[in-house]
């Protein structure tokens, strides 16, 4: 099952600028869903590993991706005639936070990117056209990605984002470009609450 992409921090030599689709990131876990055109939905994981219905943690969003995403992605990838498909969503309730989550608060899963086999992601403008139909971050608006924008969302500045920070998108497929920026208070707090974990939290 296809892993996601690491998003670069947008800091240093490496800054690109770019005209990008910015959205809202959501302070969750990133889960995958794979689907095969002759089985179905067949596999299910987090960034780094498989899970079933007995995860203790993440066991509890296969139902509800059955409940809310799979058979609507399901038409969509049908109809595209796509073979295979693994599909990205956070999973976060009201009080998740940093990829740590309380039992008993209610979750959800949020679609955030699809990548149909072979295709890379698909790009922005496309995700939007197929999948704003279902639950998916805000899109906050088409914006040029500069360091003044990073730092608006840094200093919390830019309005629309919930407390994380934001993820800007531009190109598809294999010539997708992203890049993501945080608030400092998010940044603030994790290093508040998380201790020595803190920087790779941060850099994720």
């Amino acid at each position: 099952m296809k892993s996601y992409p690491s998003i670069p921090q947008s800091t240093g030599q490496s800054f690109c600028e770019f005209q990008a689709y910015v959205f809202d990131k959501l302070d969750g876990s990133n889960l995958r869903f794979e689907w095969a055109r002759k089985s179905g939905w067949g596999k299910f994981g987090t960034r780094n590993r498989l899970f079933d219905e007995s995860d203790p943690v993440f066991g509890s969003a296969i139902p509800i991706f059955f409940d809310t995403l799979a058979e609507p992605i399901e038409r969509v990838a049908s109809m595209e005639k796509w073979e295979r498909v693994t599909v990205y969503a956070e999973f976060w309730g009201e009080k998740s936070f940093a990829g740590l989550h309380e039992p008993g608060d209610p979750k959800v899963l949020t679609l955030f990117d699809v990548a149909p086999h072979k295709k890379g992601l698909l790009g922005p403008q496309e995700f939007l056209k197929k999948f704003d139909h279902l639950p998916i971050p805000k899109l906050l608006g088409q914006m040029k990605w500069t360091r003044d924008l990073v730092q608006r969302v840094r200093e919390g500045e830019l309005e629309g984002v919930t407390f994380e920070g934001v993820v800007g998108k531009a190109g598809e497929g294999h010539k997708l470009i992203m890049a993501k920026a945080k608030t400092q208070a998010w940044i603030d707090a994790v290093r508040s609450r998380c201790g020595a974990t803190a920087d790779q939290i941060i850099a994720s």
